[in-house]
């Protein structure tokens, strides 16, 4: 356990350089950007890969669990309608400022969400980062899930904010908890629900809320 802990600490902080040059590194155009989030997305699910291996932690992806993907698309679904469509139905975005419709923005963003983002952000925080540390506190797991959460939540103050790191924080906790309560919650399902979420999201972005 001591080794998982000093490679845990180790790839953390190797994810967190990594996230920072979204900072440095600020390219002019939108298809830059999304360019660039997706290469460094891409890079941090490999450095989790890597410590798994070094770990013998293995990923189990259980792509014949039908239950999984109903799972998925249910997390999405009502996460989605409880923090973006109901406030915005009530007159107030707690997902950010309306967005202008594009088709080529919609098709980027289903891609950028459901394949680079949900897999690689649940790989690294769930399926690595949750495990190790529930794995870690034998007597009281949760702890393990709320301290996942918590790391979910201040990983996204490198390139955000203190609200924004609260906001995911309690994500985190969703996507957490139901990875540690409900049995067929493997990877590939919360991999969608993430994913599918964050497109929601933007969905909602374009059509419900309000100039």
């Amino acid at each position: 356990m001591k080794k998982k802990l000093i490679v845990l600490a180790a790839s953390m902080v190797l994810i967190s350089v990594v996230t920072g040059l979204a900072s440095v590194i600020r390219p002019e155009s939108p298809e830059g950007k999304g360019i660039l989030l997706s290469v460094l997305n891409i890079m941090n699910a490999a450095i989790a890969i890597a410590a798994m291996k070094l770990t013998d932690m293995k990923l189990d992806l259980d792509i014949k669990n039908k239950k999984q993907y109903l799972i998925g698309f249910c997390i999405a679904y009502d996460l989605t309608i409880a923090v973006a469509v109901l406030p915005a139905l009530c007159g107030f975005s707690l997902v950010g400022g309306h967005r202008e419709f594009s088709k080529l923005a919609l098709i980027f963003y289903f891609f950028f969400y459901m394949f680079i983002v949900g897999p690689a952000e649940e790989l690294i925080f769930r399926v690595y980062l949750q495990d190790t540390l529930v794995s870690a506190v034998k007597k009281h797991k949760w702890i393990g899930v709320v301290l996942a959460a918590m790391i979910f939540g201040a990983w996204h103050m490198i390139n955000g904010s203190v609200i924004q790191a609260l906001f995911t924080f309690g994500i985190g906790m969703v996507f957490g908890m139901c990875r540690y309560r409900i049995k067929s919650c493997k990877f590939i399902g919360l991999a969608m629900a993430h994913g599918l979420y964050d497109f929601l999201i933007v969905l909602v972005t374009m059509f419900i809320v309000q100039n």
